[in-house]
């Protein structure tokens, strides 16, 4: 901040006009002078000096404002912010890339995320050289179809458009890029966020909860409640693979998976996929049940990996909706109990509202609930 004494003058010489520089005013013509007292001041032609005012001018530093981020000098400085924003919101795995403070474990961690190496896409708002807003901009395995994720802007410096201009910067990367399609995903309750990506175009897809249980917590649920006659559950075919698929995208859309839609061939295991998962410390467990016609209608599967937590997925078909969720998550958490040591993960649609009461018997608590957006560029 430069502080400037600036002369003010009541009188002006006839035909001088202002211009606007910053935070101060100079007429054009004026003669600039040192300052002098009331006696002293009559030598200025057409002016009376009355007072003097000492105006600040904010000086801002080079690479101040928007820019792209350079993760070789930002990537400590977006840690720092994205975990100031979103701590109360972080899920147990992606806590492991933050830690309780910032430090070089917590920037090597992030930087082997196989994410990171897409995030030097994304733009960064600076002030007085630090960073105070970011947005990551993540591309996908569709050429045309890109992700925005790690919208933060330090609670110091917010409704100053910094969200917005982080936000239209993405969105004219991806055109350039000629990109068809962005998504993000924002905290349900964070209706500023909300109103800012409906205003940008972007339309809302559905909510997906994220619940969590501590592997020594979970509650063994009864399989029946009400005495009625239970499915029968057998391990999944792999040669039913597409069937699955076609059952997954009837329960959840596509795009509620996150980061990638889910793929045609998702539920397919060929001897090298299992092969490369053993080697990798990868476990996967698929059960499914069958209607009289042998059509699949449920399926619940257990995935495993070194150093996270277990996920788990519940899909039932829409028609069998309030009869097959207990039965498969009976059969999932039984077998849990014989799997490593590890906390539990299931990402649901906050729809289903007999599953949410199944998971809290269960022992189950909400992480948080995420909504879905998309922007269709045309």
């Amino acid at each position: 901040m430069v502080i400037i004494p600036v002369p003010v003058y009541n009188i002006l010489d006839k035909g001088w006009q202002p211009r606007s520089i910053g935070l101060l005013s100079i007429y054009a013509g004026a003669r600039v002078s040192p300052v002098m007292s009331d006696e002293t001041s009559g030598a200025w032609q057409g002016t009376r000096q009355k007072r003097i005012m000492d105006v600040s001018i904010p000086t801002a530093r080079a690479g101040d404002g928007l820019r792209p981020v350079e993760l070789s000098r930002d990537l400590p400085q977006v840690i720092e912010l994205l975990k100031m924003v979103f701590d109360d919101t972080l899920d147990g795995d992606e806590r492991q890339y933050f830690g309780d403070s910032a430090g070089t474990v917590n920037e090597i961690l992030y930087r082997m995320n196989p994410m990171a190496s897409r995030l030097s896409n994304g733009f960064v708002w600076q002030e007085n050289g630090r960073i105070v807003g970011n947005a990551s901009l993540l591309s996908t395995r569709a050429w045309d179809r890109y992700l925005v994720a790690n919208v933060a802007v330090h609670p110091s410096y917010r409704r100053r458009g910094i969200a917005r201009a982080l936000m239209e910067a993405t969105t004219e990367a991806v055109r350039k890029r000629g990109g068809r399609t962005i998504l993000l995903q924002v905290v349900k309750d964070n209706q500023q966020a909300l109103d800012l990506y409906r205003s940008l175009g972007y339309i809302s897809l559905g909510n997906m909860t994220t619940w969590y249980a501590v592997r020594s917590r979970i509650r063994q649920i009864p399989v029946d409640s009400d005495g009625s006659s239970q499915p029968f559950i057998t391990s999944f075919p792999l040669r039913r693979w597409r069937e699955a698929y076609e059952l997954d995208t009837a329960h959840v859309h596509r795009d509620l998976n996150w980061p990638e839609p889910l793929q045609p061939d998702a539920y397919r295991r060929t001897w090298w996929q299992r092969a490369m998962d053993f080697m990798n410390g990868r476990h996967l467990e698929t059960w499914v049940t069958t209607d009289l016609d042998d059509k699949l209608i449920g399926l619940a599967n257990i995935s495993s990996e070194w150093g996270r937590s277990h996920l788990v997925t519940l899909r039932i078909r829409p028609d069998y909706s309030g009869r097959l969720e207990r039965p498969l998550l009976a059969k999932v958490i039984r077998r849990l109990q014989y799997l490593p040591h590890r906390n539990i993960r299931i990402d649901h649609p906050e729809s289903d509202e007999y599953v949410d009461q199944i998971l809290r018997e269960a022992n189950f608590t909400v992480q948080r609930t995420l909504t879905h957006m998309r922007l269709d560029l045309s």
